[in-house]
């Protein structure tokens, strides 16, 4: 049987075959071509495979015919013959160290090549040897670098992956599940219902008087590669692109218990469980048994109801003082996706030479989106003009020359409000890339730190609080700079970061992005409790990636905000007010 390729491998393919065009000297644009096409494929809702089956290859973003023919001969042959030539003449070694956070195709093939390097181990331990620090262009802080991030790729957990991924998975079974007419109600359970950043295994649970039914037509799904167990109530199964589902069956009259049972967190059922037992109630996935009666619940508002609280959000259950605010009928009401009125960091091809990579699609694309998802605003925030490749006075004459085309465009465009933004950088230094001539020609800017992430907690903050205290500045953009399973937060001094967001109005960013969704969850709540307020961003590149809305949405209602903490639930006459040149403009 043909090898079958995950999403994932073939992510991994095509990022290896940009590092091999890297080392080689190849078009800077075919790299780019190469490195979007692996990351839309990596966070693609459907499996290539899959696509590729039904002919609908061409629907994923991003893959020119080029990049579809050599996938064609992939899944047919197990191999592409142009791959197997680029790759030529390279060490193997090199790409075995991609993996490794921060390192590049560059750096990847001088250490293998200088040091004949096999694997990230083999890298290691030359590194412990003191082996790097002589190379040139390397040192001893680049040798103390590599080790740490080394340490970072073990200590991450390969198993796990980011909630979209596990997400748009377990929603193509649900989908198939609830097309079976004796699925009552099917939901996901553990982390991804809890919309956890990053999820292990997906678990699913079926309302249904007929569970073998259900299991039957579940382990028939097309992209199951094999069963592990398959029981009266109960399957497991691996998909093709290698998750590990189960399922769980039970019928409606008590499935409000397996739904909260199974929901978790652990921490939250322990300290639910020792609530009950002190009124002599005790819990379980079937229901609640008081003096040998078991109590059965068809939905979990019933569920909690009887034990004398409120129903609690599914995000919200992790034991930090959700069970004494449901006692106390003092929940938040949360965010929701539909409270949503704008997003504000969206990338478009306008070629402004930007610092970092272009978004696919046009102004006019990026608003038509907007328009459809129900919008009253967006922003146009494309990275600005590379600050080592261009003169301040090239930067503000790109800056000009795409103003005055979106000022055509959003003076003669009636449905939805557009906001001329860019996302600049905060260098190393906490200066911005973008002089205060071009800054001027905005109607705000998104700042955010791309670079030196490894910086000291002290400067890092500096950087942060610069940003922040400019009068130019409206939006902090990712702002502890994680990469899920990928990079660590930098640290930084984050109770002055909130007090210098509140005394200068500046918003921090919710990104929704696949791999950041950051700020995290739990710096939301701390936030909140200063009174900063949040911009909900989806940071998309292209049009269909602004979608992932609902990502960021989730990271806010776990962090317990409400509508009022969101700056973008605002109508646009409110909203404009955090944009100094729009306070009193009649736009």
């Amino acid at each position: 049987m043909a090898k079958y390729f995950s999403n994932k491998d073939i992510s991994k393919i095509l990022k290896e075959i940009s590092a091999a065009y890297a080392v080689k000297g190849g078009n800077y644009f075919k790299i780019i071509a190469y490195d979007r096409a692996a990351d839309n494929i990596e966070h693609a809702t459907s499996e290539l495979k899959d696509l590729w089956d039904d002919g609908k290859l061409a629907s994923v973003p991003g893959l020119g015919s080029s990049i579809q023919g050599y996938l064609d001969e992939l899944f047919k042959t197990g191999h592409v013959a142009h791959f197997q030539a680029i790759k030529r003449g390279l060490p193997q070694g090199m790409f075995a160290l991609l993996d490794i956070p921060g390192m590049g195709p560059k750096s990847a093939y001088k250490l293998t090549s200088a040091l004949k390097i096999k694997d990230i181990d083999d890298l290691e331990a030359k590194a412990k040897q003191g082996k790097i620090e002589g190379l040139p262009g390397f040192g001893v802080k680049s040798q103390e670098d590599i080790l740490k991030s080394i340490a970072q790729f073990k200590n991450t957990d390969s198993a796990r992956m980011p909630l979209p991924i596990a997400f748009n998975a377990a929603q193509r079974l649900l989908d198939y599940l609830k097309g079976l007419n004796s699925v009552k109600e099917v939901f996901p359970l553990g982390s991804l219902r809890r919309m956890v950043a990053t999820i292990g295994d997906v678990d699913l649970g079926v309302s249904s008087k007929d569970a073998k039914k259900v299991i039957d037509h579940f382990v028939k799904f097309r992209e199951v590669d094999r069963i592990l167990g398959q029981g009266p109530t109960t399957a497991s199964v691996v998909l093709k692109n290698g998750i590990h589902v189960d399922l769980k069956v039970q019928p409606p009259e008590a499935f409000g218990s397996l739904l909260q049972h199974y929901t978790g967190s652990k921490n939250h059922n322990i300290k639910l469980r020792e609530y009950s037992l002190k009124s002599g109630r005790s819990l379980s996935e079937f229901g609640i048994k008081v003096e040998g009666k078991t109590h059965l619940f068809e939905t979990e508002e019933k569920f909690y109801g009887y034990l004398g609280m409120d129903w609690i959000e599914p995000e919200l259950r992790e034991n930090t003082g959700e069970i004494e605010a449901a006692i106390a009928h003092k929940l938040p009401k949360l965010v929701s996706l539909k409270d949503i009125r704008g997003d504000i960091h969206l990338h478009s091809d306008y070629p402004i030479e930007p610092s970092h990579d272009l978004g696919m699609d046009s102004f006019q694309t990026i608003i038509a989106k907007g328009e459809s998802l129900g919008y009253e605003y967006v922003g146009l925030s494309d990275h600005s003009p590379g600050f080592s490749t261009h003169s301040p006075k090239q930067i503000t004459e790109l800056v000009k020359r795409r103003s005055e085309k979106i000022d055509k465009i959003k003076y003669s465009n009636k449905k939805t409000k557009v906001l001329n933004l860019l996302e600049i950088d905060i260098l190393t230094d906490g200066k911005l890339s973008v002089p205060e001539e071009a800054l001027e020609l905005l109607d705000g800017a998104i700042a955010g730190i791309h670079s030196s992430h490894s910086q000291e907690k002290k400067q890092i903050t500096k950087r942060l609080l610069n940003a922040i205290e400019s009068p130019y500045v409206e939006v902090i953009s990712h702002p502890t700079g994680r990469l899920l399973l990928q990079r660590e937060s930098y640290e930084a001094d984050w109770e002055k970061v909130f007090e210098a967001c509140v005394k200068h109005n500046t918003l921090l960013e919710i990104n929704s992005w696949p791999s950041r969704l950051d700020l995290p969850d739990t710096l939301v709540k701390s936030a909140i409790k200063f009174g900063v307020k949040f911009v909900i961003n989806t940071d998309a590149h292209k049009v269909d990636q602004m979608d992932n809305m609902r990502f960021g949405v989730s990271v806010a209602r776990r962090g317990w905000a409400t509508k009022k903490d969101i700056s973008n639930t605002l109508p646009w006459l409110e909203f404009k007010r955090y944009f100094t040149p729009l306070k009193n403009d009649k736009y």
